[in-house]
C-alpha cells in the first residue's frame, strides 16, 4: 500500500462548490511545480551548485578591495549574479517546501531564516545601485558630494560577509555539526560559573596586591615632568639620576592596564588567561 501523493488526490478531489474543474486544474498546476521544485532541492547536483557558488562568491569578496570609494563595475555585476543565484534558490526552496503552513515550512528551519536576511538585506543594495546606475549624470553632477549624514549603500554591503554562512544550511553534516554545538551550550553553563568564580577571586586578589602600581612613574627633581620614555617605577624598577618615583593619576594603555579596581583587573586577568597581550602587563608589573 502506497499512499497518494497530492497530485493523485487532487485528481479524485470533489466538492459542492462552482467551479471545481478550473480550481483542480489551477491547484495542478500549482502542486506539479512545488513538485518539480521539491524535486530540483532535494537532488545532489542542487546541493553541489549551492556550495559552489558559496564558494565562488568567498573568493569574489576576498579579491575586491573595500576600500575604494566607487565599487568596481566588474566586481558589481559579479555581485548581481551571485545576489540572482542566492534568490532563485531561495525562491525554489519557498516554493518546494513551503514558506510556513506546511510541516517542514521554509521559515520554521533556523538556517533558512538564516539564508532569508542574508538575501533579503542585499536586495536593496543592488536596486539602489540599479537605480543610480540609470540616473541622468547631468543630476549625479547637479547633486555634489553626498551627504554624510544620509543613507549609506555601504552599510547594507556590509551584510555580504555573511553569505558564506550559507555553507551551514547547504551542507547537511555541517548543520547537524553546529545544532550539536549549540545543543551543548546549555550544558556548560556549571563551568562557566565556575571560571567566572575563580576570574573574580583572581581579580579581588588582584586589587588587593597590586593596587595603584601601575601610576607610579619616574618624575624630575627639577621640573616635575614624568620621564619622557614615561618609565614605570617601584618595586626594582628604580628610576634614572635626576627623577624619583611619584605617584600620578595615569594609567598604561590608555589607563586599560591596571588593578586599581575589580573590573579592570578582571579584564587583566581575563586578558591573561587568553594570552593577548599578557607579556605586556607581566613586564610592566
Amino acid at each position: 500500500m502506497v499512499d497518494k501523493n497530492d497530485l493523485e488526490k487532487r485528481e479524485v478531489y470533489t466538492d459542492r462548490f462552482p467551479l471545481l474543474s478550473l480550481r483542480n486544474r489551477v491547484n495542478k498546476v500549482l502542486i506539479l511545480i512545488q513538485m518539480i521544485a521539491s524535486a530540483i532541492i532535494t537532488s545532489p547536483i542542487f546541493e553541489n551548485i549551492s556550495i559552489t557558488v558559496i564558494v565562488l562568491n568567498s573568493f569574489i569578496m576576498m579579491l575586491d578591495d573595500p576600500t575604494r570609494l566607487e565599487p568596481d563595475p566588474f566586481f558589481e555585476n559579479i555581485e548581481n549574479v551571485f545576489l540572482g543565484l542566492y534568490s532563485v534558490e531561495m525562491v525554489l526552496k519557498i516554493v518546494g517546501m513551503g514558506f510556513y503552513f506546511s510541516e517542514n515550512a521554509y521559515i520554521k528551519d533556523s538556517w533558512n531564516i538564516l539564508d532569508f536576511v542574508i538575501v533579503t538585506t542585499s536586495l536593496p543594495t543592488a536596486l539602489m545601485s540599479a537605480s543610480e546606475t540609470v540616473r541622468p549624470i547631468e543630476e549625479i553632477e547637479l547633486e555634489g558630494e553626498p551627504d554624510s549624514g544620509g543613507f549609506s549603500v555601504g552599510a547594507f554591503r556590509a551584510f555580504r560577509v555573511l553569505r558564506p554562512l550559507k555553507t551551514i544550511s547547504s551542507v547537511k553534516g555541517l548543520k547537524v555539526l553546529m545544532n550539536a554545538l549549540f545543543s551543548a551550550i546549555p550544558l556548560l553553563q556549571d563551568t562557566m560559573v565556575i571560571l567566572m568564580f575563580f576570574f573574580i577571586i583572581l581579580s579581588i586578589a588582584g586589587s588587593n596586591l597590586m593596587g595603584g602600581m601601575l601610576k607610579s612613574r619616574c618624575i624630575s627633581v627639577q621640573t616635575g615632568k614624568k620621564h619622557e620614555d614615561d618609565l614605570i617605577c617601584g618595586g626594582f624598577n628604580s628610576c634614572p639620576g635626576g627623577f624619583f618615583c611619584g605617584k600620578t593619576n595615569e594609567n598604561p594603555n590608555y589607563g586599560v592596564s591596571n588593578f586599581d579596581n575589580v573590573s579592570y583587573s578582571m579584564l587583566a586577568v581575563f586578558q591573561s588567561v587568553t594570552l593577548e597581550g599578557w607579556s605586556d602587563v607581566q613586564v610592566m608589573l
